[in-house]
């Protein structure tokens, strides 16, 4: 009897621990999913082109932390509200490095405004609502996104079948949708919310998948010299890049760069 009490109580004490632990390494994962895209930008940016990224992983991931940052007000939770603040100071980095290096500025931009000009009028409807429906016009959509951002980078997988490279996915992100996916997935059962569970099991899911590709197709593209761009003051005269790459560059967002 009292080896069943010990074995309770060291049960519960781990549980209390857990509750306690968990939001901690919850806004680590956060923080490190915050800048898991750093260094693909940062090579975009050290070629002065987009070359085979897609801006869609980088408008989700934007787009889903203003709404996740909208979830964490109506919802009056500290760290879903200040870790999604972080990510969409980083993501608004990131759209802007994008921005300046693609071909066809436009579009993405056009994206841009679109999208924050719905999030703004969602939010003033939330805002008029109850806390519960308030809770549920900004966390459904925000579900949506979520599955969106993790699935993004799939959006090239015909062009990683056929070419066997999957170079355009952003590895940091891919490793990032596997940790912070699993952590908030765990963080969300002990708050028992289907809103915080859901999108990040399909974020763990979509993050193993890429994890998968990655290492069956490694990259052929090591360098931006070998995708066939120098850099701000190099040339786009490799035999490996097509002259419409480089003038359609970001045609669609959804659609491989080099389509």
């Amino acid at each position: 009897m009292a080896s069943w009490q010990s074995a309770e109580n060291a049960f519960y004490m781990a549980y209390f621990l857990g509750l306690r632990a968990v939001p901690v390494v919850a806004v680590g994962s956060s923080i490190a999913s915050a800048v898991s895209p750093w260094h693909t930008v940062k090579v975009i940016q050290r070629a002065g082109h987009t070359m085979q990224y897609s801006f869609a992983p980088f408008f989700f991931f934007f787009v889903q932390s203003v709404m996740n940052t909208l979830y964490g007000y109506t919802t009056a939770n500290p760290v879903v509200k200040y870790t999604a603040a972080l990510s969409v100071v980083m993501g608004t980095y990131y759209i802007n490095v994008y921005c300046r290096h693609a071909p066809n500025k436009a579009r993405p931009l056009r994206w841009l405004v679109t999208a924050l000009t719905l999030i703004s009028m969602l939010a003033m409807v939330a805002m008029s609502k109850s806390p519960k429906e308030s809770q549920l016009l900004i966390g459904v959509p925000g579900n949506i996104l979520a599955l969106l951002t993790s699935a993004s980078p799939l959006l090239q997988i015909k062009t990683i079948l056929k070419t066997r490279d999957a170079s355009c996915l952003p590895l940091g992100m891919a490793v990032m949708n596997v940790v912070a996916g699993g952590i908030w997935m765990l963080y969300g059962m002990l708050l028992q919310d289907k809103l915080v569970i859901l999108p990040n099991m399909f974020a763990l899911t979509m993050g193993l998948i890429q994890g998968a590709l990655i290492v069956s197709f490694p990259s052929k593209l090591q360098t931006a010299q070998e995708y066939g761009f120098a850099g701000k003051t190099g040339s786009a005269n490799s035999p490996s890049v097509k002259s419409s790459d480089v003038s359609n560059g970001t045609a669609s967002i959804f659609k491989d760069p080099q389509e």
